[in-house]
């Protein structure tokens, strides 16, 4: 069975992934898949709150991906400044992290399961602790590691006959997307 058949299976028979809708009016361009933990942060009940907003700001994040906006991405771990979404370190694991920007800054951890579709496993705050994550701190921290942990292990829960997406070659992840030019020592 192709990783589509499976990843189908699991959306649309088994309910152990869910994807996630573009907003009304935009069209469905890419997919992103949601984990559990994903799509209970997204279904929860929140009164008005800083978290609600931050939880909006990040839904609305994925949901530009699902609509197929112009994404930058950084491949070489450590120098992505302005991109939406960076490979982490080590490049061997194919992870990912989308990057809500807006202070207090989310990650999303995430892996590549082919062209334009995408894992979402789960977020951790950047900088300040948010729904009883520590925020990630340094790029060598427990945290971030714990956060590549938990995406493995879901790739492996759901895809253990599948490597996912790797290499240097961006319109192997993603169409409509452009390279963060970064410069070496800066």
């Amino acid at each position: 069975m192709s990783i589509r058949k499976e990843w189908k299976k699991l959306v649309y028979v088994e309910r152990e992934l869910f994807r996630l809708a573009p907003l009304d009016g935009d069209r469905n361009a890419r997919t992103v898949l949601l984990s559990r933990e994903m799509h209970e942060l997204f279904e929860r009940q929140m009164e008005e709150s800083e978290e609600a907003n931050r939880r909006s700001r990040l839904l609305a994040t994925l949901q530009n991906i699902v609509a197929g906006r112009r994404l930058v991405v950084c491949l070489e771990p450590f120098r992505a400044r302005k991109a939406n979404i960076g490979r982490l370190h080590p490049v061997e694991d194919s992870i990912f992290d989308i990057r809500c920007l807006e202070k207090p800054a989310v990650r999303v951890f995430c892996q590549f399961l082919e062209r334009n579709v995408l894992l979402a496993v789960t977020c951790r705050p950047r900088s300040v602790s948010w729904l009883g994550w520590l925020p990630l701190g340094a790029r060598s921290s427990k945290e971030w590691k714990r956060g590549m942990a938990a995406t493995k292990l879901e790739w492996a829960k759901f895809f253990p006959t599948y490597s996912p997406v790797g290499g240097d070659n961006l319109d192997d992840y993603l169409s409509k997307a452009t390279l963060e030019r970064t410069r070496r020592g800066s």
